[in-house]
């Protein structure tokens, strides 16, 4: 579904990410992991056309994307939940979902989608008239996910889900992610925990420094000395 070949990221003089290559088949999860600041996000932003590459190509179901607008990419079918949530905390839990749409749907198939969406997450039908900035970490996260999902994308991008949120706010986070898995989404995740990613992710690569160290399938990640030693504390 998502082919990223040789990409480069550069902020002025200094080197985010260097020569990144993945892969991305139809209804997988796939982890992006390591360290903070190790172009994680940076990479994540570039696929979804929020930061220019210098170099690198990225092809979404056979199609070249590289260095087309962020708008036009969410149109191809690519939502992105960025890191911190972003959702608008002085409108509505309804209204963020509609913007979520908005752009993608007719107002009567958003408003299907808004249902199915409230059926997702049943925590935000409780809070549809309510702010999003009133809502807790976690339920702001669902509202991110579910306002991401409203634009019915064949490829999710997720930036550090757990970020912030209480542990059991985000075991319940991470097994709706798996979820999604399960309704025939293809996500790309991005998160610092790898502990937490490897047990949902099919696949994983760890960067570090800009740089892929290490990729395969996340059981083979999970029983790698160097994934174990310097990111599982084992």
């Amino acid at each position: 579904m998502l082919t990223v070949e040789k990409l480069e990221i550069r902020y002025g003089e200094v080197e985010a990410v260097r020569r990144v290559d993945l892969a991305i088949a139809r209804n997988q999860i796939v982890a992006l992991v390591g360290a903070n600041g190790a172009g994680k996000s940076s990479t994540l932003g570039a696929i979804a056309g929020l930061i220019p590459a210098v170099a690198g190509k990225v092809v979404l179901d056979g199609q070249d994307i590289t260095g087309m607008a962020a708008e036009l990419i969410a149109r191809k079918g690519m939502a992105l939940v960025p890191e911190g949530r972003r959702i608008f905390p002085a409108l509505t839990v309804a209204d963020n979902l509609r913007l979520g749409g908005a752009m993608h749907l007719p107002a009567q198939e958003a408003k299907q989608r808004q249902e199915e969406m409230l059926d997702l997450f049943p925590v935000l039908r409780r809070y549809l008239r309510v702010k999003g900035g009133n809502l807790s970490g976690g339920e702001q996260q669902m509202l991110a996910i579910a306002r991401a999902l409203m634009s019915k994308p064949k490829l999710l991008l997720l930036d550090e889900p757990s970020l912030g949120l209480a542990p059991q706010m985000i075991d319940v986070v991470f097994d709706l992610i798996a979820d999604l898995r399960r309704t025939g989404l293809t996500v790309l995740l991005v998160e610092q925990n790898v502990a937490l990613a490897l047990e949902i992710a099919d696949h994983a690569t760890v960067l570090a420094n800009g740089e892929i160290v290490l990729s395969g399938t996340a059981r083979e990640l999970a029983d790698s000395d160097l994934v174990r030693q310097a990111y599982l504390g084992a």
